[in-house]
């Protein structure tokens, strides 16, 4: 798994009493400001570290080539 820094591309909207964030006008979690305490809700695929937010992504499989199905004879 791979995490990449997403804090500066949430944008975040006040609802009640915390804010709901947003990346790229999808709803990803919200942050709960109850009784002093920050709590971040997030949704599956985005984890809150410190004051960083951060969505995790399936490592990939490594490129062993450039391209596939050579054998077809399209290359």
């Amino acid at each position: 798994m791979k995490k990449v820094e997403i804090t500066e591309r949430v944008v975040g909207k006040v609802n009640g009493d915390g804010f709901e964030l947003f990346l790229n006008k999808d709803r990803i979690g919200e942050i709960s400001l109850r009784n002093n305490k920050k709590e971040y809700l997030l949704q599956s695929g985005f984890v809150a570290e410190g004051n960083r937010i951060y969505k995790v992504e399936e490592a990939g499989e490594p490129v062993t080539q450039f391209v596939h199905d050579c054998d077809l004879g399209w290359c």
